[in-house]
């Protein structure tokens, strides 16, 4: 365990960011680390905050963030894979409401977290444990993540930052030419990009609609 992180916290809830400061506190008086924080609520800020020298040597992040297409961001999932390209050494420990197992696959696979948790696994002290284990450069992950990735049943979807944001397109109830010229992309690259997803999905030879009711189920939109 090193002795100074700096520590982003990137939550759209405020008391749960504060919460996370003072977790931090409580290890810091326990094992004398100190954590220079800072809170973010939103992807746009995250961003602009990832830009500070030095780089963050931890980084804590929801999922469940809003939407901002305009940076090309449709969630937390997108945010750590840019964490990830950018600083492969910074530790990311997540955290999502989402419990089911296609999302979190998609998750683990794309941000390759060193702590993933599901917040419906976790009381305060297992908290401070899970965030002094990868500390320790030990991964932990939340009883629903380990049984996921213990699971062999054919739930493993995995999509990218730009299948999202054609899910995202399609939500808003766009025509094909409007998504295309969105994307900068042809008509026929869209027609196909669907024909894709609804693959992945398993609604091959659906309708847009059926494509979407699946990415809501499984918490992709």
């Amino acid at each position: 365990m090193k002795k100074h992180y700096k520590t982003l916290i990137v939550d759209d809830h405020a008391l749960l960011a504060e919460g996370i400061v003072r977790t931090l506190m409580k290890i810091s008086n326990s094992t004398g680390s100190e954590f220079n924080t800072h809170s973010v609520h939103n992807l746009g800020d995250a961003l602009a905050a990832l830009k500070t020298k030095p780089s963050f040597d931890l980084v804590f992040l929801d999922i469940n963030l809003e939407p901002q297409p305009e940076i090309g961001m449709y969630s937390g999932e997108d945010l750590g894979v840019e964490i990830r390209k950018r600083y492969p050494g910074t530790l990311i420990i997540v955290s999502t409401i989402y419990n089911d197992f296609a999302r979190i696959k998609n998750i683990f696979g794309n941000v390759k977290p060193d702590g993933f948790l599901v917040k419906g696994d976790l009381n305060g002290k297992k908290i401070v444990s899970a965030i002094k284990d990868v500390l320790n450069e030990t991964p932990f992950f939340s009883k629903t993540v380990l049984k996921c990735l213990s699971n062999n049943l054919d739930t493993d979807i995995r999509i990218a930052s730009l299948d999202r944001q054609l899910l995202f397109e399609l939500e808003k109830g766009l025509t094909m030419e409007k998504i295309a010229e969105n994307l900068l992309v042809s008509r026929t690259t869209v027609f196909n990009w669907k024909g894709k997803l609804k693959i992945i999905f398993g609604v091959e030879g659906g309708s847009d609609k059926d494509l979407l009711d699946k990415a809501r189920e499984l918490n992709f939109i």
